[in-house]
């Protein structure tokens, strides 16, 4: 009982530490999969284990929990050898930071992923919710990594870490209804699992520490960004309906030459038709318009396909045909649409690969921002 109690101790007093000098970020994770049943296993350090209000015991290297969901609000769990039934709430927090832990899928099945931080585990109506309670900047590490990869330019890792901090911090309230801040999905930031100890990484994000960019009027800027724009950047408008401040189509000529700067898709021809026909009453019967449909080319950037009088707006058909882009050129071969494509992604705002492409042409980390986003400033000021 003495050891239980000093843990607790020990525990409550390193929280409190911890959360007196730190920005902790309440971020949803595993949320591409209906948990059912997760096991969570080699802690790097011990966790303090709580279901509820009973404390449940520490979690060492050599442990395992298993979490099963039972019904909304309800979950069973397995702890060293004891079962423990109606558990609404499950707690996991570390010792000391840097720490991490490792949950498996059972059902369903997927890879092992690491994270740092505590979490909080509850069951919805039909899955568990997994809530990872992490210090803002270490959780950029994390986003860095996922969205980045391993091997760029410190000077880019440094652009991603102020517009992933700008991102997290202008958008924490995102998913308040769902009870955490941000997930860990593309329309979030990428978060699959924790840091991987890249000092380059580690080090950029320490050495913006508190570096958001901000508009003019003081706001957090919005900083969208996608893997490559095909050579011009797309307007906010073209993609969302609406204009977004500070943010521009504009030629970018350092992602031209890029691993994802091209791409080819065949369509079946019968398929295309369908789907313009089906979808905007596309007229079949006119030899005008039929011309037009068999060779569709974009010298720039166009929000629709072939006309604006068509209403066929380059998202639809990139949705509907799984395109890399809405940059593209379509010509008639025989019986298939082929489509020249450039550009991975929206193409708003940041151009990934352009900006690492900068890095590794020894611009710095604020010439490549400029560059991309002209109308923000970098500010250690903590924006409205």
């Amino acid at each position: 009982m003495c050891n239980i109690l000093r843990n607790l101790f020990l525990f409550f007093v390193l929280f409190f530490l911890q959360n007196s000098f730190a920005q902790t970020m309440q971020i949803g994770v595993l949320t591409d999969f209906k948990l059912k049943k997760i096991k969570i296993n080699k802690a790097t350090g011990n966790y303090h284990v709580m279901a509820d209000s009973i404390y449940l015991g520490l979690a060492t290297s050599n442990d395992v929990i298993e979490i099963i969901y039972v019904s909304s609000g309800n979950m069973m769990v397995n702890f060293k050898g004891n079962k423990y039934s109606a558990i609404r709430k499950i707690s996991l927090n570390p010792i000391f930071e840097e720490q991490s832990i490792q949950f498996t899928g059972i059902n369903p099945v997927f890879s092992a992923r690491q994270y740092e931080g505590d979490f909080v585990i509850t069951a919805l109506k039909s899955a568990l919710r997994m809530v990872n309670e992490i210090d803002l900047e270490t959780y950029l590490e994390g986003v860095i990594e996922s969205e980045a990869g391993s091997a760029q330019k410190f000077e880019y890792y440094k652009v991603q870490a102020i517009i992933s901090r700008t991102y997290a911090k202008k958008n924490e309230l995102k998913h308040s209804t769902d009870g955490y801040q941000l997930c860990d999905r593309v329309h979030c930031q990428v978060y699959h699992h924790k840091r991987l100890n890249n000092t380059q990484i580690d080090s950029a994000v320490s050495a913006t520490k508190h570096q958001i960019l901000c508009l003019k009027n003081g706001d957090f800027a919005p900083t969208f960004f996608s893997a490559n724009c095909g050579g011009q950047t797309c307007n906010p408008s073209q993609v969302w309906n609406e204009n977004i401040e500070g943010l521009h189509s504009f030629q970018d000529t350092f992602c031209i030459y890029t691993k994802q700067a091209t791409w080819n898709k065949s369509i079946p021809i019968l398929d295309w038709i369908s789907f313009l026909v089906n979808d905007y009453n596309f007229p079949i019967d006119d030899s005008i318009s039929m011309q037009l449909l068999y060779d569709f080319k974009q010298e720039e950037r166009q929000a629709f396909y072939l006309h604006p009088a068509y209403g066929i707006p380059l998202r639809d058909l990139r949705e509907e045909f799984k395109l890399k882009s809405t940059y593209f050129n379509a010509k008639k071969e025989g019986e298939y649409m082929v489509l020249n494509g450039y550009g991975f992604g929206h193409g708003v705002g940041l151009c990934q690969e352009g900006a690492m492409k900068m890095a590794r042409n020894s611009y710095s980390f604020d010439q490549i921002i400029g560059f991309y986003f002209p109308d923000y400033t970098i500010s250690n000021i903590i924006c409205k």
